[in-house]
């Protein structure tokens, strides 16, 4: 609704890329009330109303920040239905140690088991999505990233 409109911003700019996409980036969603406030849209419906028009849906999860608030939760159970469109990907995945990197995508992928409900395993993209060489704690996995 208008609640939402009045906070959307949209930025262009010349790549013969996105001549054929449109890109969407969603404020992360929050945990806790306390941290909603001032939000005067429902995020969930929102990204459902995304979801409906899109062809593919990326949720990227921090290295460093798994959790999965309550608002997420909201906005997974909204994106049922377009399950065929959703891809998670895991990114920062260079500031972690390889060790501390098997513990990070296992614990991913248990809690994303308890919210998505599927029976499959869910299929997590790892990488690290910025301009910068990688980080040296998970340079090593660059195989994997690239």
């Amino acid at each position: 609704g208008n609640a939402f409109l009045q906070k959307f911003v949209c930025a262009e700019t010349q790549a013969e890329v996105l001549k054929s996409m449109t890109l969407i980036d969603t404020p992360g969603v929050l945990s806790g009330e306390k941290q909603r406030i001032g939000r005067n849209y429902d995020m969930s419906e929102v990204c459902k109303w995304f979801a409906e028009r899109s062809d593919l849906i990326l949720i990227l999860f921090d290295a460093h920040k798994l959790d999965i608030s309550d608002e997420l939760k909201e906005v997974m159970a909204n994106l049922r239905g377009h399950d065929d469109k959703i891809r998670i990907v895991l990114n920062k995945s260079d500031q972690v140690t390889p060790k501390q990197l098997m513990r990070v995508y296992g614990a991913l992928m248990w809690n994303l088991g308890k919210v998505l409900r599927t029976p499959e395993v869910t299929r997590i993209y790892i990488s690290s999505f910025w301009h910068r060489p990688y980080a040296e704690p998970g340079a090593v996995n660059h195989e994997l990233f690239d």
